[in-house]
């Protein structure tokens, strides 16, 4: 096989294929041929690919869309930001291009909210849950890696699904330790349903144990809804569903369906005041909202994001998401009986398929099922189900019986 040019970023260039083309959930590619897109691109092309909708967007705005630096706006950004705004308790958004970047945003305007306390950022960390994803850039890298974070903390999930009051008790701790060694915790980083762990909702008594101690120690809650914002596990905004609402909400992914690259951070009044303060300390505007992102909230990303937010609501896709959900997750299940599969659980259309070890996942299930006429993405030893919101039962139905020729009995 020649080499490709293209650096490789998570997976083996070996074990990916070329795109060609797609349609709806297919896709057309060089070594498989026509594959179905079980994933929906990596959780983005909630509409399918070519939305008719969204090609028309992209032929109207593209041709006169003009963007500036990012301390200018538009019609289209403004729009969005006020209807997205409006969906939650936020104040304020900041557009980013990527979910990565949208998350790093969130680390740097907590630091801001206790600089205008008078914190220095060398006196500030952040708590992660062990195993999560918040981005690949700046230094969000340092605190998701749990060799690297003393302060990073469990789930109570799979083989500590029984631990949450152990663990809601080791945050506190953790607290502590951050106080001993002179620092302050600047901010709990979650994702409601755990993505890259396959899939594993955070159970509410766990959220409602951490939210008290944030509460009580000032500490920033910051949702990372990359992956389940925009109705993927759903709801619109899957943190709803804990009866505490986090002071800054990243998201990306769904927004634009896959058709630009476009993230978004959200922030309540609490960082809002945090940039007042700042300005009145004396610290110069354009240092408090320097950021970095040139090409952002542009046109053509808004006026996407608002169509796919009008197909959104007229056609009713959080309800079908979680009546397909739920029908794919009956159909899915009769599969546990196989002594190759631990668990099946989803929420929406958010389902992992949690297999005995991951070799098998990625060696023997991955390529059975692409020959098979189906794309999955395996998460380790969890194969993910996460297509387009528009699915039909029919798609799920063939999935499901694909899956069970290949998985071994």
């Amino acid at each position: 096989m020649q080499q490709s040019r293209i650096a490789p970023q998570f997976g083996r260039r070996d074990q990916t294929f070329t795109v060609l083309s797609g349609e709806g959930l297919m896709i057309s590619t060089k070594e498989y041929g026509t594959l179905f897109d079980a994933v929906a691109g990596y959780w983005y092309n909630i509409l399918g690919m070519r939305n008719p909708e969204l090609l028309e967007v992209k032929r109207k705005i593209g041709g006169t869309a003009t963007h500036l630096y990012e301390e200018y706006t538009n019609p289209f950004a403004e729009e969005l930001a006020g209807l997205i705004c409006k969906r939650t308790s936020m104040s304020q958004l900041l557009f980013s291009a990527t979910g990565s970047m949208a998350c790093e945003n969130a680390r740097k305007e907590a630091v801001k909210y206790f600089q205008a306390k008078g914190k220095l950022e060398e006196e500030l960390v952040f708590v992660t849950i062990k195993g999560s994803y918040h981005g690949s850039v700046g230094e969000m890298l340092k605190w998701i890696d749990p060799e690297k974070n003393q302060y990073s903390i469990d789930a109570p999930i799979y083989e500590k699904r029984d631990q949450v009051d152990e663990i809601i008790s080791d945050f506190k701790q953790k607290v502590e330790l951050a106080k001993s060694n002179g620092k302050t915790i600047a901010g709990f980083f979650y994702e409601p349903i755990m993505g890259v762990r396959g899939s594993v909702p955070l159970p509410l008594e766990y959220m409602d144990g951490i939210a008290e101690i944030c509460k009580q120690n000032d500490i920033l809650l910051i949702a990372d809804e990359i992956t389940t914002g925009i109705g993927r596990a759903g709801k619109f905004f899957y943190s709803d569903s804990f009866s505490v609402k986090p002071d800054i909400l990243c998201f990306g992914k769904a927004i634009s369906a896959g058709h630009y690259p476009v993230a978004a951070t959200l922030f309540n009044e609490k960082i809002i005041d945090a940039w007042d303060k700042l300005e009145e300390q004396g610290v110069p505007f354009s240092k408090i909202h320097r950021r970095g992102n040139s090409i952002t909230g542009t046109q053509e990303a808004c006026a996407l994001g608002l169509k796919v937010l009008e197909i959104i609501e007229r056609d009713n896709l959080i309800q079908q998401v979680n009546e397909r959900g739920k029908y794919a997750l009956e159909k899915l299940k009769k599969l546990e009986k196989y002594s190759s599969i631990r668990e099946i659980r989803g929420t929406g259309l958010l389902i992992g398929i949690d297999a005995v070890n991951s070799d098998l996942v990625k060696n023997t299930v991955t390529p059975e099922m692409r020959k098979r006429g189906i794309n999955i993405l395996p998460e380790g030893r969890v194969i993910m189900f996460s297509p387009a919101y528009i699915i039909s039962e029919d798609q799920i139905d063939n999935f499901v019986n694909v899956l069970s020729e290949v998985l071994p009995a």
